[in-house]
């Protein structure tokens, strides 16, 4: 007995080959995906593998009379220095000292050394009423500062010379040093932060163009609360606002208040930044100190009085390239990148496995089977 074919064949399954095929497009699409972002990483953080350049800065330390520092006073200049630099936002700078040297290590070999000088330089800032002025005389030919490391003897005597001549009391001397003063703003000064500010001073200004004689220090840079740089519309130049403390802000209010009409100098490492004219009275403690800054040099200039004077005086030495180990986030970037490798390689290798697997299914069979009889 037969029966006739059905009527309607059953439905046919799924196609397993156009699946299998879709898989494994989409399997491959991500493997490439995921390569090439991480190539794409490895590329990116390609400066973790290399060493850090560097620049070391190196000065030689004196206190005031020029003999050697003490360890206390090394280990403070350290700590004045590393908060002048992380203050102008140089960060990873490495400030060391040892007995009467201090290095300073910048990771940056394109480093402007005559910036780094000028943030280390001893900040010892005075406010001096002004006795006398006359312009400087023009040298003849240009002075060539000097490059020969001097003796640390040889640097003393001059700072007692300097000191017996232009820090006299008697006003005979004070003439002859102004006089003698004027032929030798352009010149290094010997007495730079080396200066008592209980004792007349004669000087010049930074740009080199005036010579002062100076009655002793009225303020000092310790009376400073703290020191922001801005920029003042009406001269047009970047200035320093100083800000001085409690005490200090009421000496400044009696000072002002006796001295409208004269001028007072502020000194920073002994030449005067500006003499301006007391005009009034100032009882809130607050100054601006100008001096042709620019932006940079007013920052620096802010971050030297804020962070407070060195106590002892920097000379600078020299300037040598060096290389510096990685940092700790490098080495965890470099452990990141290889782990991420080996992930990355396995990952290939079990895609690579499911693949083939994959490949080698058996096909299906056309659909619908040939009925049979």
């Amino acid at each position: 007995m037969s029966f006739p074919p059905p009527a309607f064949p059953p439905a046919a399954p799924p196609a397993r080959g156009a699946s299998s095929t879709a898989t494994r497009l989409l399997v491959a699409l991500l493997l490439v995906g995921i390569t090439a972002g991480y190539l794409l990483f490895v590329f990116l953080s390609r400066g973790i593998w290399a060493d850090r350049d560097a620049t070391r800065v190196t000065f030689t330390a004196q206190t005031q009379d020029g003999a050697p520092p003490t360890p206390e006073a090394m280990t403070q200049a350290v700590q004045v220095i590393k908060a002048r630099l992380g203050g102008i936002g140089i960060s990873g700078a490495v400030a060391t000292a040892d007995v009467d040297t201090v290095a300073v290590t910048v990771p940056s070999r394109d480093l402007n050394t005559d910036a780094v000088r000028g943030l280390l330089r001893s900040g010892q800032l005075h406010v001096r009423p002004v006795i006398h002025a006359m312009a400087a005389k023009t040298p003849t030919t240009p002075v060539a500062p000097g490059s020969r490391p001097v003796p640390r003897a040889e640097q003393a005597q001059r700072i007692a010379d300097e000191k017996e001549l232009r820090q006299s009391s008697n006003p005979s001397i004070q003439i002859l040093a102004l006089q003698y003063q004027a032929t030798r703003c352009a010149d290094d000064d010997a007495l730079a932060g080396h200066d008592d500010p209980q004792l007349p001073l004669v000087t010049c200004s930074a740009d080199g163009k005036t010579v002062y004689v100076l009655d002793k220090s009225v303020l000092s840079g310790a009376d400073i609360r703290r020191a922001t740089s801005d920029f003042d519309r009406e001269s047009g130049w970047y200035v320093v606002d100083a800000q001085f403390t409690d005490g200090a802000t009421g000496t400044w209010a009696d000072f002002t208040a006796a001295n409208i009409g004269t001028q007072t100098a502020f000194t920073v490492d002994t030449r005067v930044l500006s003499a301006p004219e007391t005009l009034e009275p100032i009882p809130d403690g607050h100054t601006k100190i100008s001096g042709e800054f620019t932006a940079d040099s007013a920052r620096r200039m802010a971050g030297v009085l804020t962070s407070g004077s060195l106590p002892v005086t920097l000379t600078y030495q020299s300037a040598t390239d060096e290389t510096l180990p990685a940092t700790m986030l490098s080495m965890l970037l470099r452990g990141a990148v290889i782990v991420s490798g080996l992930g990355l390689a396995l990952l290939l290798v079990g895609a690579l496995v499911y693949l083939l697997r994959r490949g080698r299914s058996k096909p299906v069979e056309a659909w619908p089977p040939t009925p049979r009889w």
